[in-house]
């Protein structure tokens, strides 16, 4: 297992994690970025510091339904962050599935199937492992009710698990990840706050109410190795205080991994 952290492709991250010995990064997208064509700065300092990426997460996108212009550019998009992923050596490219109001999500889940399962393939047939992220932004493959209506009909699919998700919809996030088992690929380590009902946006791991113990007792019963990265989410764990941040969780999060003996 390594612990890393999300960035958008930033040199200054690559030095970062670098100098304070995280074991990977995990390149998160949104859309349209100059990274998908320049790229090569960033790959050369990960290169020049010893610093992998572990994954490229593609955010936001909505590739079922009509073949819109908004959803063909998103199909468009999720090859050429496929193809970026390929290019920066990361071993998982990540995505959701989009989501369509009004249709039943049973109708939903087989036109991820059937969409998505072609754009899967062809991810895989570069190298690249595929996961959903469990997360409900513009996504339908969030709960074990969903992975099990849309993963064992695309070979090989897997899940980015982040127990926050399941933690802030009121389901017991380890009873998700243990459904979850095998086929998480990939870990987002995110905290969750809540006080007299009212959620505490997103604290970095360390700064919450999970047990991060449980979930590294979770993946070692699984006999899991995945990369766990660590996502700066809120107003204040994004902005002046990220890596200092990151380096708090870092130190909360590396007492769970096993010493290689």
């Amino acid at each position: 297992m390594r612990l890393g952290f999300l960035t958008s492709g930033s040199v200054d991250d690559v030095k970062f994690a670098c100098q304070c010995r995280f074991g990977c990064l995990e390149v998160a997208l949104f859309g349209d970025t100059p990274l998908l064509k320049g790229w090569k700065d960033f790959k050369a300092a990960c290169d020049d510091h010893g610093v992998p990426v572990s994954a490229v997460s593609l955010f936001g996108q909505c590739y079922i339904g009509k073949a819109s212009n908004a959803v063909r550019k998103s199909r468009r998009l999720f090859q050429a962050s496929a193809d970026l992923a390929c290019k920066l050596g990361a071993r998982t490219f990540i995505s959701g599935s989009g989501v369509l109001e009004g249709v039943p999500v049973e109708e939903q889940w087989q036109m991820v199937v059937d969409t998505m399962g072609p754009m899967v393939a062809r991810v895989q047939e570069r190298g690249l492992k595929f996961a959903f992220y469990n997360c409900h932004w513009a996504n339908v493959v969030t709960t074990p009710e969903a992975w099990a209506r849309v993963l064992p009909f695309i070979a090989g699919a897997g899940i980015k698990f982040d127990p926050s998700h399941p933690a802030y919809d009121g389901r017991d996030w380890m009873g998700d990840m243990w459904k979850a088992g095998r086929r998480i690929m990939h870990c987002h380590a995110k905290d969750t706050l809540r006080i007299d009902g009212k959620l505490i946006p997103d604290p970095n791991p360390g700064l919450g109410a999970m047990n991060w113990g449980a979930f590294f007792g979770i993946l070692y019963e699984l006999e899991l190795d995945v990369d766990i990265c660590i996502e700066p989410h809120s107003r204040v764990y994004g902005g002046e205080r990220r890596n200092a941040a990151l380096l708090l969780s870092k130190r909360c999060l590396e007492q769970f991994l096993m010493p290689e003996l």
